[in-house]
């Protein structure tokens, strides 16, 4: 690997101080917006984001969605598939939702709606549905020798060809990846012209053991969040896996938590490394084919204006594979501060 060069009462707060740091305002986001463009009948859509409320009733409430279903692995491989009309919703694996304007809502067995993961939408004319949410990391868990309700972050304007995401995987060759078409799953025939696309879930077969997350592998310390909280310091690797080089965008969604990248250096025998503030958008070197690298992060807590704030940023590659990286770090020193302004608003409310 080679490393990258470049309002509870005053008591309350008073006798619980060490949860200040959970209660007290986030300063900044680390949320998106996903838009799905949806037509009448069956639509498969890959979600990214969690909303604050997860009932489906009230993520769904306000739309001509009456239908929506989630597959969860089961203990047996998935051989087939079914197009959504056939299914029988009670089959063990499927969670389903059912609008209370049905008369078999009472079925319901999906109650919260996750990011990163598929489902099958049932709308009964042509809409735009929108859905904002709080993002997290989660690489994705093949299920081998079975076929995958999946999907994956891509760049609206721009997404790879069924190729040339999956083409470094052995494990998905020969491509069996089916789509839904006018309610039916279709297989893809030419993976090499057809392109793949944003918030969109597919069925992949996977063929024994995998890992593969696509052309680029992101990877971080641990968790879902990259969080400074008990460091200064952090990093994101990358694995080119691919054939052809890869360019790598890193783009600050939200810029309110102070960061820096490193550039390490050898000086007079000595491995040395410089600090800098981290602009709104940065560009790695090119990822040669098979190559991996460290992009190395830090926390400017001295530069923290409140006990705890977050951020998001954006990973871009040059054939439209995206990745979302929420951020969190924390400042306990002023905590104090804050515990004094709180317990004057409350006093001063009495």
């Amino acid at each position: 690997m080679k490393t990258h060069r470049l309002s509870r009462p005053a008591a309350w707060v008073l006798f619980v101080p060490a949860l200040l740091l959970l209660a007290y305002p986030l300063r900044a986001d680390s949320s998106r917006t996903q838009t799905f463009q949806l037509h009448q009948g069956w639509n498969s859509v890959f979600v990214e984001v969690t909303p604050a409320n997860q009932d489906p009733a009230l993520v769904f409430g306000s739309t001509p969605i009456t239908m929506v279903a989630t597959f969860f692995a089961v203990n047996r491989p998935v051989q087939f598939i079914q197009n959504p009309s056939a299914i029988g919703w009670n089959r063990e694996g499927w969670g389903v939702w059912y609008a209370p304007s049905r008369p078999d809502s009472f079925l319901s067995s999906l109650h919260a709606i996750n990011g990163n993961r598929a489902y099958l939408v049932y709308a009964q004319r042509d809409c735009t549905w929108t859905l904002t949410g709080s993002v997290a990391f989660q690489p994705l868990a093949w299920k081998n020798d079975s076929f995958n309700f999946v999907g994956f972050s891509m760049d609206p304007q721009g997404s790879p060809t069924f190729d040339q995401f999956f083409s470094g995987s052995k494990a998905h060759l020969p491509l069996r990846a089916y789509r839904l078409v006018n309610d039916q799953w279709t297989l893809i025939t030419d993976p090499v012209r057809t392109a793949m696309r944003s918030g969109e879930a597919c069925w992949v077969y996977c063929k024994g053991a995998s890992d593969y997350q696509g052309p680029v592998s992101v990877a971080l310390p641990g968790g879902q969040t990259m969080d400074f909280s008990n460091t200064l310091d952090s990093w994101i690797n990358f694995i080119n896996r691919s054939t052809n080089p890869l360019d790598i965008r890193i783009e600050r969604i939200s810029s309110d938590l102070p960061l820096a990248y490193k550039i390490f250096g050898i000086t007079k025998g000595s491995v040395g490394q410089v600090s800098v503030d981290l602009p709104a958008a940065y560009s790695l070197p090119a990822l040669e084919a098979g190559a991996s690298t460290s992009f190395w992060l830090s926390l400017r807590r001295d530069k923290m204006t409140t006990p705890v704030q977050t951020g998001l940023i954006k990973i871009t590659t040059d054939i439209g594979v995206q990745f979302w990286i929420p951020l969190k770090g924390t400042r306990p020193d002023l905590a104090g501060t804050a515990t004094s302004q709180i317990r004057h608003a409350n006093l001063t409310s009495h």
